[in-house]
């Protein structure tokens, strides 16, 4: 197994939580053959670098800062140009201020930032060595994309991390808690209605509930659970709640509780809510960073595949048009990985704006994309319509590719984009989803083999 792939393979590894950047690390060390690796980030006021991980002979040592003056961090962070560096030999001399390459004997190093959505730093990973580093198209490409990779899961864990504090927040917060009797009237609030619905609670004891919501609410959503609960059962229920302007709507988690007296009798129903907006918010951002790919916002992989499998269940047919964008590596060399990240961007789009609302546009490598073309059939009538799904489906490849053809402006120079293509149609669902992909791959695999002939 090579070096390559036995990174591969520990970053394949199933992992949660910051066990990943772990053997991320391990990853970095073993490609680029460095003793150290480390995944830091810059304070708020850039002052100073917060080393989270850092891995010395594939052992996690605990983190530790450093200021960022006369570091290799701070030529990184402040070179406006590229987002990599390399420092091949000399360290010590090149730093002599710096302290941290002295007490361990760092020679070399080599790193990467990991720019956020709106292209400022998030962080940057590294490697350090006692002997010099040589850099080659191996361990570069791989630097790239696992700063790629380390910052979608960072961005994952900060949100992860946000959702638990949130939910710690919930714990210690004053929450609605309400009693209602049998004529659906508010006998006892707490204070948490007060800041919802911005009355003081004498004003709203004694009303009815729907008073406070609306008769069509209550009707339709608080009357039936608050009867059942009235008959005897324990419910937890989630749902928005809204309280008269300017006030936000509220999504609650609410559980209801008859309330039994000492003779035995239901006289009413304890009503607990809890405000999770915030929660609900932030697992649909989760959600969000789960099914999409970071750079261009559009769907990626996985959505595309759970896309096929679900089309595939319900035997309707659907297109395949692959996307390889042809020599795009010689704009990345000419732009830098940034501003080459602004023409992926700026395709994404122009694919995204020339399909049909059904229609998913994703990104499933570098510069390769995939639109899932949907034909709308729900019945077995399309088995006797294939050519006018073939050339449906032609028509649109032409169009896709005339529409990234159009010439694209980046840093006052325009970039004229070529795309090899290939089509699939599938109509069988028993085929599989990996067949189906390495079907419409051996397309591209065929354009390229026509041009490379055409060329000689």
């Amino acid at each position: 197994m090579t070096d390559i792939e036995e990174a591969l393979a520990l970053l394949a590894a199933p992992c949660t939580d910051d066990r990943f950047f772990q053997r991320a690390l391990k990853a970095l060390a073993l490609v680029t053959q460095c003793r150290w690796a480390a995944f830091g980030r810059p304070s708020a006021d850039m002052s100073r670098i917060d080393i989270l991980w850092f891995c010395d002979n594939k052992q996690l040592l605990p983190g530790f800062s450093f200021p960022i003056d006369h570091s290799p961090c701070e030529k990184l962070y402040r070179q406006k140009s590229a987002t990599h560096i390399l420092f091949a030999r000399d360290l010590q001399k090149s730093f002599p201020d710096f302290g941290l390459v002295h007490q361990i004997g760092a020679q070399s190093y080599q790193g990467e930032l990991i720019l956020a959505d709106n292209g400022e730093p998030l962080g940057h990973i590294l490697v350090m060595d006692p002997l010099p580093q040589e850099e080659n198209t191996k361990s570069r490409e791989f630097f790239r994309l696992l700063a790629q990779r380390i910052g979608v899961e960072y961005r994952r864990l900060l949100v992860s991390r946000q959702l638990n504090l949130h939910k710690e927040m919930i714990r210690a917060t004053r929450h609605m808690m309400s009693f209602v009797d049998t004529d659906y009237r508010y006998q006892v609030l707490s204070s948490g209605y007060e800041i919802t619905f911005g009355k003081a609670a004498s004003e709203l004891e004694g009303k009815r509930v729907a008073e406070l919501h609306g008769e069509e609410t209550f009707d339709a959503h608080i009357k039936p659970l608050i009867d059942r609960a009235l008959a005897g059962e324990v419910l937890h229920t989630q749902h928005w709640i809204y309280p008269p302007s300017p006030q936000p709507p509220v999504f609650v988690s609410v559980h209801h509780n008859p309330y039994i007296n000492e003779n035995g009798d239901i006289t009413g129903v304890i009503i607990s809510a809890h405000d999770i907006t915030a929660i609900r918010e932030a697992e649909a951002q989760r959600a969000y960073l789960d099914a999409h790919d970071p750079l261009t916002g559009v769907a990626n992989r996985d959505t595309l595949i759970q896309h096929m499998e679900a089309m595939k269940q319900a035997k309707v047919p659907f297109g395949l048009i692959y996307l390889d964008i042809s020599d795009f590596s010689s704009i990345n060399h000419e732009l830098g990985r940034t501003r080459a990240d602004e023409v992926l961007t700026i395709v994404a789009k122009r694919l995204a704006g020339d399909v049909s609302g059904d229609d998913l546009v994703t990104r499933i490598a570098g510069d390769e994309f995939v639109v899932l073309v949907c034909f709308g059939s729900e019945d077995d009538a399309w088995v006797l319509q294939q050519e006018a799904l073939i050339s449906q489906l032609s028509h649109l490849e032409d169009r896709l590719l005339s529409r990234l053809g159009q010439p694209i402006r980046v840093d006052g120079k325009s970039y004229q984009l070529k795309a090899y293509s290939g089509a699939r149609l599938c109509l069988n669902p028993l085929d599989s989803i990996d067949d189906e992909l390495a079907r419409v791959e051996k397309e591209i695999d065929l354009a390229k083999m026509s041009l490379d002939r055409h060329a000689r």
